[in-house]
């Protein structure tokens, strides 16, 4: 019974990956299927080592056991009467452009899993926008395959290479003219996650007031 159940959860995670890689292709707004895929992905073992990559981050782990800001609500408000150039001002500016999902539409804001795993994934879906801002990457394709490649190259993300390789699929398809910016930025975020500090365990609310400059030589990311 127990192989049984092991083998329908690879084949519904299969299932949901696959058509969520087909979908992706012609509405890249739509992620529910992969995500939905990925809740029966969480038990591989490539899902295991970025638990234990977050995990032995000491200060991922103080988040973690603390539950800093579980379920706080962001003041939209006050982050856009900050300095033009600090974290909380850009991070407004960015959450406003059309290509962004808002917060509470996300899949992780509603999808229960179990405490410690649902609190980390909504952490890294909120400040998943916040990496866009410090790591220079923008709100379209290949800023999320930048970013991508950046938590493969932190946290070996299963979940981000998936998202790469229906990425390198699509523009094959798509925009083949473009593959050569794709693979830069492909290139960039995996260089820029390598030399960067952890980015999973820092409490970036207490930064809004940081001018954004200020924020990447403290976290050792460069943008070019």
């Amino acid at each position: 019974m127990a192989q049984l159940k092991k083998w329908f959860r690879f084949f519904s995670a299969c299932f949901f990956l696959i058509t969520g890689g087909v979908i992706l292709i012609f509405n890249r707004k739509n992620y529910k299927p992969i995500y939905r895929g990925f809740r029966y992905f969480m038990e591989h073992e490539s899902y295991q080592i970025t638990l234990r990559r977050l995990r032995e981050d000491p200060d991922t782990r103080a988040l973690v056991e603390s539950r800093y800001r579980q379920g706080l609500p962001v003041d939209w408000g006050k982050l856009r009467t900050l300095p033009e150039n600090t974290l909380g001002f850009q991070f407004a500016r960015f959450m406003n452009h059309p290509e962004v999902t808002p917060l509470d539409r996300l899949p992780e804001a509603r999808t229960e899993i179990s405490p410690e795993i649902d609190y980390l994934r909504q952490r890294i879906r909120l400040i998943h926008d916040i990496h866009h801002v410090v790591c220079g990457f923008p709100a379209d394709e290949l800023g999320e395959m930048g970013i991508s490649a950046f938590y493969v190259a932190q946290i070996n993300s299963p979940l981000n290479s998936m998202l790469l390789a229906f990425g390198l699929i699509k523009c094959t398809i798509k925009m083949p003219a473009r593959l050569p910016e794709l693979m830069q930025e492909i290139v960039k975020g995996w260089s820029m996650g390598l030399r960067a500090k952890n980015l999973f365990g820092i409490k970036w609310e207490e930064l809004w007031e940081m001018p954004v400059e200020d924020i990447r030589k403290l976290v050792g990311v460069e943008v070019s």
